[in-house]
């Protein structure tokens, strides 16, 4: 469960934002719902795995002393539009409008050229570029409407470099790093600003699935990425989390079409 270290002194700078986050039921996406919670948004937790956002949302209500009505949990498929406009409407319904999208679902699909089939493309692509699209098409005429708001989007370090064997997640995070871009020139003009963040080894259930797959214990698959980065650890979800915050908040009304790396300085080596 994510905790609140490292932003206790922050000042509800959320307060009452509409905040709709995609694949909250998981790692990351839990702690960006607390985050989000703590900070005072009104707070979206949808999944496609509908257990996994109710148990956020009943975390969030536990140890956040979150008010139910400020709180909901949706059962969404990004890959499926129907889903996404019967999401959008409800949460329209309860509260208005949508402040704040953060795309944070994922499909980790990796492998190389010749080992990855044409249904794993298919899904890795639903899932991380057109699912972050469409849930895109049907918020952007509500921020349009209102003039202002924020798309935030989970992109990936592999986006940028490219770690061995990791074809499709690599071209599908690429893709949203430019899909952000492209976002951000079209949506300027209204006030609505468009960034992706791109996470590195941060310790979440697909980083202990890639290092059982090695034949690695999670302790040991992190010291060896450890070497590979300036901060010398791996990350927390809280970190993205915290940085998921600062771009939905209004303290960075100046920054757009961004792509900020959370990877404590593997990239920078």
């Amino acid at each position: 469960m994510a905790t609140s270290k490292g932003n206790e002194s922050w000042s509800k700078v959320l307060l009452d934002k509409v905040v709709v986050i995609t694949g909250a039921g998981g790692g990351i996406g839990s702690a960006i719902s607390h985050t989000c919670a703590l900070q005072g948004a009104k707070v979206v937790v949808s999944d496609v795995n509908k257990a996994a956002a109710d148990k956020v949302v009943a975390d969030i209500i536990a140890t956040r002393n979150q008010e139910p009505d400020r709180i909901m949990s949706i059962k969404l498929d990004t890959a499926d539009e129907k889903t996404i406009e019967e999401a959008v409407a409800k949460v329209v319904e309860k509260w208005g409008t949508i402040h704040v999208l953060v795309n944070a679902a994922a499909n980790f699909t990796v492998g190389s050229i010749e080992d990855v089939s044409a249904a794993q493309w298919s899904q890795v692509f639903n899932v991380n570029v057109r699912g972050f699209a469409l849930m895109a098409k049907h918020i952007v005429p509500l921020l349009k409407q209102q003039r202002s708001g924020s798309i935030i989007q989970i992109a990936s370090i592999s986006g940028v470099v490219a770690p061995l064997n990791f074809v499709p997640y690599s071209t599908a995070k690429g893709a949203v790093i430019q899909m952000t871009r492209n976002l951000a020139l079209d949506l300027g003009s209204y006030n609505i600003r468009c960034n992706s963040i791109s996470p590195g080894c941060i310790e979440t259930p697909p980083v202990r699935k890639l290092a059982a797959s090695l034949n690695m214990t999670l302790e040991r698959f992190a010291q060896t990425q450890a070497q590979k980065q300036c901060m010398k650890r791996i990350g927390t979800p809280q970190e993205v989390a915290n940085m998921i915050v600062f771009l939905a908040s209004d303290l960075c009304p100046f920054i757009t079409g961004a792509n900020l790396l959370v990877d404590g300085g593997y990239t920078a080596i």
